[in-house]
């Protein structure tokens, strides 16, 4: 049984107590992280060291101690716990911030800019959404992911390709087959 510390210095005291609501929303709102994270990471780090000079406690005392909630005795369910999975993250990205920034586009993205670009050579608008009709169908997708690749369609900016007509005249052509398209999905 290790022995709990509870009498700590004004300095740690008062680092945990900044940033403890800023580190439980996180824990808990992992699915939802934005620009906080980059901002909460280095303080978030300089708050463990001070911790850790101070108590020479591991890692999951420290969290448990800005998160109660967090089960500091079971390694299976602690490492599961969204708190920890949050600070383990926060680690990481103060360690190396440039590792999670996004490179290019995800590959549905792209597939949309594709399509978006390569419409126009179909020819008629009623062409053009014969053509995406068979694209779709050739996916073997879900409705819920055709639906999104539609989506993406639609706000995909179409990169200008030889013997295509003029990129405004295609993506507004291109935009109202996908709209139209959309409709008699629908019905």
């Amino acid at each position: 049984m290790s022995m709990t510390r509870s009498v700590y210095s004004e300095k740690l005291k008062d680092a945990l107590a900044e940033i403890r609501p800023a580190f439980r929303e996180l824990g808990h709102g992992l699915d939802t992280l934005t620009k906080k994270r980059v901002e909460l990471a280095p303080s978030f780090m300089k708050t463990f060291a001070l911790w850790t000079r101070e108590t020479r406690r591991p890692f999951i005392a420290f969290v448990q101690a800005l998160d109660p909630s967090v089960p500091a005795h079971d390694r299976t369910a602690y490492r599961r716990h969204p708190s920890y999975r949050a600070a383990e993250y926060l680690k990481e990205l103060a360690a190396n911030p440039d590792a999670r920034a996004p490179k290019g586009l995800t590959p549905l993205a792209m597939l949309a800019v594709t399509i978006k670009s390569f419409l126009p050579m179909c020819g008629s608008q009623r062409d053009q959404k014969e053509a995406l009709h068979a694209l779709l169908g050739a996916t073997k997708w879900r409705d819920s992911d055709r639906r999104r690749l539609l989506g993406k369609i639609k706000r995909a900016k179409a990169v200008g390709l030889p013997n295509v007509p003029r990129l405004v005249e295609s993506m507004k052509a291109t935009k109202a087959v996908v709209v139209a398209f959309e409709r008699e999905s629908a019905a």
